[in-house]
Parts: C-alpha cells; sequence; structure tokens
C-alpha cells in the first residue's frame, strides 16, 4: 500500500474516532434546561410543634432566582423518615398511592395535575381524564407507548402555541387532534439523541369536559428515557371530575399558605402548617421536596423542626 494511501486512511480513522468521541461527550454530558433557575431555602417555624395537628412546621423562601413560580405548575411534598405527605394550596391532595405504571400527584393548586407515564412498553398504557388514574376500560382519554401517544375514540382536540396558563378558550375551527393519528407532540434532537417535547399546548374534549395539557418531559427523574410526563388542568376553572369525587381525593396532610393566589413570587416567604395531621409530634427533621414543570427545585431542602 502506498505511503499516500496509509496516511489517508489513518486521518480518516483519526477524524471518525474525534468525531465519534465529540458525539459521546454530547450526549453524556447534556443536561436539560432548568424549569427554573431559582433556588429554595427551607426554615424552621418560629413557633414550637406540639402533639396538635395543626402547627406552623416551616417557611419556604428563595434564596436565589427572580422567577414567579406558578401555582398550577408546582408540587410539593414533605418526607419525615419512610412517610411522605403532598402539601397543597387547597388543602386537597389524592388518595391514590404514588407507584404503579401512571403517577398522578394534584398541583399546589388544588386544581391540576402533574402526571407522569411509565411508557417503557409494547403494551399501551391507558389513561382516564376523570379519575388521572390508569385504566384497562376501552373507554379511555389517551394511550401511551414509548413516543406513541393516542387520543380515545371520543376525544377530540386542538394544539395552540399560547403558554398553558394563558389559554382558557376553545379555538373556533374544527378539531384537529383525533384517535385516527398519533399526536405530533415532540421534536428529535440528532446531536444529543433527545426527545424534546415541543412549545405547544393541547386543548381537548373528553366526554363535554374540556382539558388543556402540556408535555413536559420523555424522561424521569432518573434520566431513564420513556417517562412521559404532562401537566393537566380544565379549561377556565370547570370542575374536574376527579376532584368532586371523594374516593379519589382526600384532605392533605399539610397546607401551604401564601398571600398570593396563582404564583409564589420570587420574593415572598410562604409557610407549611399541618392540616389534620400530626406530622412531628416533637422535634423532627423534613425533607422538602419541590417540583416544578416535575422538574426538582435546587437548594437547600432538609430543615430541622423544633
Amino acid at each position: 500500500m502506498q505511503n499516500w494511501l496509509k496516511r489517508v486512511l489513518a486521518g480518516v480513522f483519526i477524524a471518525s474516532v474525534l468525531v465519534a468521541g465529540g458525539w459521546y461527550y454530547l450526549i453524556s454530558s447534556y443536561s436539560a434546561d432548568l424549569t427554573t433557575e431559582n433556588e429554595i431555602l427551607v426554615e424552621d417555624s418560629v413557633t414550637n410543634v406540639s402533639n396538635q395537628s395543626d402547627d406552623e412546621l416551616f417557611s419556604l423562601s428563595f434564596s436565589y432566582g427572580e422567577d414567579n413560580l406558578e401555582w398550577s405548575k408546582l408540587v410539593m411534598s414533605i418526607s419525615h423518615g419512610n412517610s411522605q405527605y403532598d402539601c397543597t394550596k387547597s388543602g386537597l391532595t389524592l388518595s391514590n398511592p404514588h407507584d404503579g405504571l401512571v403517577q398522578t400527584k394534584l398541583n399546589s393548586d388544588g386544581n391540576s395535575f402533574t402526571v407522569e407515564v411509565n411508557s417503557d412498553s409494547d403494551d399501551f398504557i391507558s389513561l382516564s381524564f376523570s379519575d388521572m388514574q390508569q385504566t384497562n376500560d376501552s373507554d379511555y382519554s389517551i394511550r401511551f407507548s414509548s413516543t406513541d401517544i393516542f387520543l380515545g375514540e371520543n376525544v377530540s382536540g386542538f394544539t395552540t402555541s399560547e403558554e398553558f396558563q394563558n389559554v382558557n378558550t376553545v379555538p373556533a375551527e374544527e378539531p384537529t387532534e383525533s384517535s385516527d393519528s398519533r399526536l405530533e407532540w415532540y421534536d428529535y434532537d440528532m446531536a444529543v439523541h433527545r426527545v424534546i417535547p415541543k412549545d405547544i399546548t393541547y386543548i381537548v374534549n373528553d366526554s363535554n369536559t374540556l382539558y388543556k395539557l402540556q408535555f413536559l418531559s420523555y424522561y424521569n427523574s432518573e434520566d431513564d428515557p420513556r417517562y412521559v410526563s404532562f401537566i393537566i388542568s380544565s379549561l377556565d376553572g370547570a370542575e374536574i371530575p376527579a376532584l368532586s369525587n371523594d374516593d379519589l381525593t382526600k384532605e392533605a396532610p399539610c397546607i401551604i399558605s401564601s398571600d398570593n393566589e396563582t404564583v409564589w413570587k420570587f420574593d415572598e416567604r410562604i409557610f407549611v402548617s399541618e392540616n389534620g395531621f400530626d406530622i412531628c409530634q416533637s422535634p423532627c427533621t423534613l425533607e422538602v421536596e419541590v417540583r416544578y414543570l416535575n422538574q426538582v427545585v435546587k437548594g437547600i431542602s432538609e430543615v430541622k423542626v423544633e
């Protein structure tokens, strides 16, 4: 083999190694954009805990960041030992456990949900909007398998580029989404080989109840794929059937007090208290988790409550 050909082949090999190395670096070092740059600070309440069930436990503020976080996109829970408690402004939470292929949490506003579906299956996982839980009934609202998402047979919908919080009306034209075709809800970023949800809001009509939903991610908190998460609420404040079903909701063990109805302002201190449930009878250590658009908000989250 002539020397010039050897040099060409060596150059091609080196270039291939460099390209492959760069591609691997892009994928391995990928970090999803933060849903907020705010960082939380949890501090013990000025009052002492007791064996009562209405003690103020702690306060939360932001040690960094200037984003106002919408309550409809925020989930808060506290952990004490092996027990976990959901906290909301409305004082309600869901009574179903946080396990299974469909995990649903009532958001802090008390009128919207964050849902995560484990779609890592060749079989479709179906969900009913009426109770926000997995269903085996043929009369489902939406179904998932990997990136394939279809609406139920009796569900129709629209898409809009309006921000989720600003969507309050139904478009005047005919529905564009049905069970006949999969939802085109994501783009694929070839540079890092990631599924990226489109910046759109879906408006769907299910049994004459209007909902709006926005897909958040294809990855869970451990960055495992095929975990589709989305937020969903009724349109224009209409009552969601799940919230009026006493078998699906219960009083939240802890309640959030805020001066603002729609957002947690970046310069606001909020308070969390027991809500008819004695979480700490004596000094205890609590771990607080705040998720915004299903991504954990950074900051100091452990507090010694005395």
